[in-house]
C-alpha cells in the first residue's frame, strides 16, 4: 500500500498553487480545513460606541477625577475605589463641621457663622485642571455652604462668598471657613474676654503675634554673609531670588529672579518651596520638586542654584 505524506500547505508559497495569482492561492489555502489555524487573520473590527454624555456630566466627572485623590490626601484618608461623589461629599462634610465649630454667639444671642470660604488648591492640581473645572468646584462648595448656613438658621457678618487660591504649601484641596475681614477683630475680642475672666480685670489684646528672627548665612564666591529674616508663624511667605525685591536677595547667575519661597508654619517650622527656578532648589544636595514644600531642619544646607544657605534661629 502506498504511504500518504502529509504536507502543510500553508507553509508553501502561493506560486506553488499551479502558478495561480497570490489572491487566488490565499482563497484556496483558506478552503482547506486543517490550514486555517496557520493562517494570519485580520483583527476583527469592534463596533464603535458613541459617547452620549452630556456636557455637564462630563464636567462633573472631570471634577471628581481631577480632585478625588487630592481631596483624599487633604482629608487624611486613604485612596478609595470610588472617584465619584464620595470625595467631594467628604470635603463638603468637613466644611460643614468647621462651620459648626467656628460658629459663635453674639451679645444678642444670635448664632453667627463664617462667611468667607477659602478654597486652597495644591499648585499641581490647579495647573492640571482647566479653569471651568475650578469654577465648577467653587460653585458646588459655595452652594452647599449657603444651603447649610440657611438650614442651620445661622446669620453671617457679610454675604457668603468663596475665594480660591493656589498654595504650594497646601497638599491636595481644602476648604477653610473664616470670618474674613472680621477675623482678627473677633480673635481680639475672644482673647480679651478670656483674660478678663481669668484675671478679673480688662485686658488689652495684642494686635500682632511674636515674630521669629532667622539668620540666613549665604555663601558665595565673594565669601559668606548673613542676612536677617523676620518670620511670622503661620504668616506670609518670604521670597528668595536674584530680583532685588526679594526678602532674601542673592545676586548670582545660577539663581532665578523669583527662585523660591520661605515660610514658617504655626508650629514654628521653617519650610522652603521652589517656585519655578531654572537651576533648582536643594536640601543637603537633593533637589526638591517644583512647588513642593519641604521642611528645613537645624544644620541643613539649602542650595539655591549654586549658592548654599544655612538658616538658624536668633
Amino acid at each position: 500500500m502506498a504511504r500518504i505524506q502529509l504536507i502543510n500547505f500553508a507553509s508553501l508559497p502561493y506560486e506553488f498553487w499551479f502558478g495561480v495569482p497570490a489572491a487566488t492561492g490565499r482563497r484556496l489555502a483558506e478552503s482547506i480545513p486543517n490550514v486555517e489555524p496557520f493562517m494570519k487573520k485580520e483583527p476583527e473590527q469592534k463596533p464603535e460606541h458613541k459617547r452620549e454624555e452630556a456636557l455637564p456630566e462630563r464636567l462633573i466627572k472631570r471634577v471628581f477625577e481631577g480632585f478625588g485623590a487630592a481631596v483624599d490626601r487633604g482629608l487624611g484618608r486613604g485612596a478609595t475605589t470610588s472617584q465619584g461623589g464620595l470625595t467631594t461629599t467628604a470635603l463638603i462634610d468637613r466644611m460643614k463641621r468647621l462651620i459648626d465649630e467656628r460658629a459663635r454667639t453674639d451679645e444678642r444671642g444670635v448664632r453667627i457663622a463664617p462667611h468667607l470660604l477659602k478654597l486652597k488648591v495644591e499648585w499641581g492640581r490647579h495647573a492640571e485642571a482647566p479653569p471651568e473645572i475650578i469654577k465648577e468646584l467653587e460653585h458646588e462648595v459655595l452652594a452647599a455652604a449657603i444651603d447649610y448656613i440657611n438650614d442651620s438658621r445661622y446669620s453671617t457678618l457679610a454675604p457668603v462668598r468663596i475665594e480660591t487660591e493656589v498654595d504650594i504649601f497646601t497638599s491636595g484641596v481644602s476648604v477653610d471657613p473664616t470670618y474674613g475681614e472680621f477675623e482678627q477683630q473677633l480673635k481680639e475680642q475672644d482673647e480679651a474676654k478670656r483674660r478678663e475672666q481669668e484675671l478679673g480685670s480688662p485686658f488689652i489684646p495684642r494686635t500682632q503675634t511674636p515674630d521669629v528672627r532667622v539668620a540666613a548665612r549665604v555663601t558665595t564666591a565673594d565669601g559668606p554673609r548673613e542676612t536677617e529674616l523676620v518670620f511670622k508663624p503661620g504668616g506670609p511667605r518670604l521670597g528668595v531670588g536674584r530680583g532685588t525685591d526679594n526678602d532674601l536677595y542673592i545676586n548670582d547667575r545660577s539663581v532665578s529672579k523669583i527662585h523660591a519661597a520661605l515660610r514658617m508654619n504655626k508650629e514654628g517650622t521653617l519650610l522652603v518651596a521652589d517656585t519655578g527656578s531654572t537651576n533648582g532648589t536643594f536640601i543637603n544636595g537633593r533637589r526638591i520638586a517644583y512647588g513642593e514644600a519641604r521642611e528645613i531642619q537645624e544644620g541643613d544646607v539649602v542650595g539655591f542654584g549654586d549658592i548654599e544657605v544655612r538658616f538658624r534661629k536668633l
